[in-house]
């Protein structure tokens, strides 16, 4: 899998920057290729796409919910996981980031090694608890699986130094049973723990049968669309530099190389039957692949499920409807993500737990709804709705169809008193009107 090609179209380093992703034309000269790759740029849609499939889970703080009796140095670990300052909410979403690109991230819950705390405050003073690290799967070497599809040991790669640019790797290894770090030229060192787990928390970009820990990475083909684009742009530039600067023709068989422009003149025999002319390549090239980089750059939005972004800048005409099921497939898509990302948080705080002998009752709420509401269109079908009087408690069911799109962030315990009042209301118009008269059969 090309790792690689996924990091740098997101964030268009690598071949993109120095245009190694350009490819070469059979009859270009090198110093015409070279001339190329100096001046080709990057349309990164990549990124924005990516961004589309995991800013909303973290559009707002997720609600985390715990207790027991690590509780205080829980409190103090989500503010600071991996020992710089980072919250927990922030490196998640790095590490859904990294999912969404790569197609799976690895959230590793390790200890210091020289953890010499004599107690709880100490441990916090000192940030002497466990910390988090984010590995991609790049790094990933080795692994094992049970027939549950649970981890039973894991090998990363990871680089520990650089010495005359030429990197120095070490290996880190865990299992059920303990750790080894190998390869950065101190030899061997290991240690023990009793978590009954492999301390590693995958975080995977989409629901899958859990039986590899190597998921193709669902980013693939756009990031291969995003090399396409970069090629079809280097090739359109070529084109317009040679329009904008075309060749000058002379009729003459002793032609030299000549330097014309704007501010000089170029004489030639009156009685030449073909004067001096400029030539260029046709434009129809241009236009055939204007027309194909825009339809690249839609298909890459089209094959992530964000079609309907796409629809109001192209021109396309699409019914409210079909807008609707379009963002309903990315409304799925987001909800099963956040899923993920609630049940690799919850995993690893049990991590966290059991490297401190302690234990932990511990629940995140990520949002599984990322539908826009249309305000001013759900206010005026609640007016409609009352306007039909159907019946009196069909003004509560409005009332939290109202509540819910123009107040979406209000309290449970101020919607259960604004619910409240309402039925008093209601109450209380019904017994302050007077009775309905009774003719009685009554001529």
């Amino acid at each position: 899998m090309n790792y690689s090609l996924l990091h740098d179209a997101y964030f268009g380093s690598g071949g993109f920057a120095s245009g190694a992703y350009l490819t070469k034309h059979k009859r270009e000269s090198d110093e015409d290729y070279r001339f190329r790759c100096a001046n080709a740029y990057y349309l990164n849609y990549f990124a924005p796409i990516v961004n589309a499939l995991t800013d909303p889970i973290f559009k707002r703080e997720p609600l985390r919910d715990y207790h027991g009796q690590c509780e205080d140095l829980v409190q103090d670990f989500l503010q600071d996981v991996d020992g710089n300052k980072t919250s927990m909410s922030i490196f998640m979403k790095r590490a859904a980031i990294s999912a969404k690109v790569y197609g799976v991230s690895f959230i590793v819950v390790d200890m210091p090694r020289e953890n010499t705390a004599r107690n709880v405050a100490e441990m916090m003073e000192r940030r002497m608890y466990p910390y988090l690290t984010l590995m991609s799967p790049e790094g990933l070497q080795e692994y094992g699986m049970d027939k549950n599809g649970r981890l039973t040991y894991v090998v990363f790669r990871e680089i520990k130094e650089v010495e005359n640019g030429a990197p120095l790797y070490r290996y880190l290894r865990y299992d059920l049973d303990g750790w080894r770090i190998s390869g950065d030229g101190a030899g061997d060192v290991s240690g023990t723990y009793a978590l009954g787990c492999v301390p590693v928390v995958p975080l995977f970009s989409r629901l899958l049968e859990q039986k590899t820990m190597r998921p193709v990475p669902e980013m693939g083909p756009i990031a291969s669309t995003a090399k396409a684009l970069y090629n079809h742009c280097s090739w359109l530039g070529e084109i317009l530099r040679n329009q904008t600067f075309p060749l000058l023709t002379v009729p003459t068989l002793d032609a030299a190389e000549l330097t014309i422009g704007t501010n000089n003149a170029l004489g030639y025999n009156p009685e030449s039957t073909h004067q001096p002319d400029f030539i260029a390549p046709p434009s129809d090239p241009a236009s055939v692949l204007q027309a194909q980089i825009a339809s690249l750059i839609q298909e890459m939005y089209r094959m992530a499920s964000l079609s309907f972004l796409q629809s109001t800048t192209t021109g396309q005409q699409t019914s409210g409807v079909a807008r609707q099921w379009e963002f309903e497939r990315t409304n799925q898509q987001l909800a099963n993500f956040a899923a993920n990302c609630k049940r690799a948080e919850e995993n690893v705080l049990q991590i966290f737990a059991a490297w401190l002998n302690s234990s932990i009752e511990y629940t995140v709420s990520y949002p599984d709804d990322f539908g826009i509401v249309d305000v001013e269109g759900e206010l005026k079908q609640a007016q409609e709705v009352l306007d039909l009087s159907l019946t009196p408690d069909l003004r509560q069911d409005v009332l939290k169809k109202v509540l819910a799109a123009y107040c979406p962030d209000i309290p449970d315990e101020r919607f259960d008193e604004l619910m409240e009042s309402l039925g008093k209301a209601d109450i209380d118009q019904k017994n302050s009107e007077p009775p309905t008269p009774d003719d009685g059969g009554q001529e």
